[in-house]
């Protein structure tokens, strides 16, 4: 199964305001954009209750306030990014994408017209968050590795009895990979591996700060910055699946809101 990280560079055609909601901004444009490639396929992903196959990041670059308001400035450039973790969304996207790029197209959010100046699938020095992988090479490269770090890029959260729980336990993150994992990849990573990592699994040090996400109306808070889980048992199997999910990270995020901007996630090699 194909995984993918779109970066879309855009400009905008002129200097206008944005809304500070633009993790919502963005998801409206990946059904646009999906619904382009396939109408029936964006309306069953759109309707559907399940854990969603894509995500999308926060709209990054420089946004001055003027007046109160955000601006996108015309002659700078800005990058969102689109992931996707089924073979039928890649599929329909990735036409879509590619033809904006090549024929100068352009695209609309919140209300902003932007040019798409480029659509990456590998990284790059200005970003390194393009990328194509599959699940089958994720599982294949992954090794029984007693630490992992994570870094959270955007503002984390995951949901708990109605409220917002602003710190990654282990049991919570990983819980978070293993759904979309077992929704979309194989193969399938049992009940007993939570059960495993709340039990061998802890945080040995971390570096967090807490953010606030607008959406339409209200604010909700996440953390940001980086994590190391250490593991206690070396049992091979389970290390090997913790590592594959750290790696899927990627590609899933983390938390929930994953769809409007948050929990952009990316593994570390080292700290800091």
């Amino acid at each position: 199964m194909m995984l993918a990280s779109f970066v879309l560079s855009l400009e905008p055609i002129r200097t206008a305001p944005v809304g500070d909601a633009l993790g919502a901004a963005l998801q409206a444009l990946f059904y646009r954009l999906l619904h382009e490639g396939d109408a029936a396929l964006a309306q069953r992903v759109h309707d559907a209750d399940a854990v969603k196959p894509f995500t999308v990041s926060p709209l990054n670059g420089k946004l001055p306030r003027v007046a109160g308001a955000r601006m996108a400035v015309a002659g700078l450039t800005y990058w969102a990014r689109l992931t996707t973790l089924s073979d039928e969304i890649y599929n329909a996207l990735n036409p879509v994408l590619l033809g904006r790029f090549l024929h100068g197209g352009t695209v609309t959010l919140d209300g902003v017209e932007f040019k798409v100046i480029d659509v990456a699938t590998e990284p790059r020095e200005e970003t390194r968050w393009g990328r194509l992988s599959s699940v089958e090479e994720i599982w294949a490269r992954a090794e029984p590795l007693p630490d992992v770090t994570l870094r959270f890029v955007s503002p984390t959260a995951f949901k708990q009895r109605g409220l917002s729980l602003l710190f990654p336990i282990p049991t919570n993150v990983f819980h978070s990979y293993r759904e979309k994992w077992n929704a979309f990849a194989a193969p399938p990573i049992e009940d007993e591996f939570l059960v495993w990592v709340e039990q061998n699994v802890a945080v040995e040090a971390h570096h967090l700060q807490t953010r606030l996400v607008w959406f339409d109306g209200f604010q909700l808070g996440g953390f940001v910055g980086w994590v190391r889980y250490t593991v206690r048992e070396s049992n091979a199997r389970r290390l090997r699946q913790l590592n594959a999910l750290a790696d899927f990270a990627f590609y899933c995020g983390t938390g929930y809101k994953t769809t409007q901007g948050m929990g952009q996630t990316r593994r570390m090699k080292v700290a800091g």
